[in-house]
């Protein structure tokens, strides 16, 4: 990829998602991707694209957007990535967890209502940057608590929520952890 331009592609997405026509005009760092509720045009496009200019993100907050497992893999690159929040996404399967577990300032990931199950989590997350996990389960709670032990080994600074979305309720009370 050429260093001082953009291609033709390149500049097309620029000017269509950020009216950037120039590549000296994208910024090197975001605070954050995305957002509740504008998840329409991302794409595993618009993270390939993203990736190969700007080095540092943040947070990405993506809700029912087009992003798959491709998609997570471009997210990797981003430096400083802390908060990672991939809620309704069935596409997101246990191939991404590799990408999880290679995103180094990790410390929050939701994958809550993704095609990642605890089983997955149990079996493939490694990565102990992480403080929290959010993710769904519909399996009995003798199975939960077994795997949730396992993982406190393996990750013990990081508390697992399971079919939650938050670490409070509404009325501020803590939800706790599973383990």
């Amino acid at each position: 990829m050429n260093e001082k331009s953009l291609s033709k592609e390149e500049k097309k997405f620029w000017q269509r998602h950020f009216r950037i026509e120039k590549l000296e005009d994208i910024q090197k760092e975001w605070q954050i991707i995305g957002g509740y509720g504008f998840g329409d045009y991302q794409t595993n496009e618009y993270f390939y694209f993203i990736s190969l200019r700007v080095p540092v993100v943040h947070e990405i907050i993506l809700k029912e957007s087009y992003v798959t497992d491709e998609g997570v893999k471009h997210m990797t690159g981003f430096k400083e990535l802390t908060l990672l929040y991939l809620r309704k996404h069935k596409e997101i399967t246990k191939t991404s967890i590799p990408y999880f577990n290679a995103m180094k300032s990790l410390e929050s990931l939701n994958i809550t209502l993704t095609s990642i199950s605890l089983t997955d989590v149990y079996e493939l997350l490694d990565n102990k940057s992480l403080k929290e996990v959010f993710l769904s389960s519909e399996e009995n709670e003798e199975n939960i608590l077994e795997k949730a032990f396992t993982l406190k080994e393996r990750m013990p600074n990081c508390n697992i929520y399971l079919d939650t979305c938050f670490t409070t309720e509404d009325s501020g009370e803590p939800i706790d952890p599973i383990f």
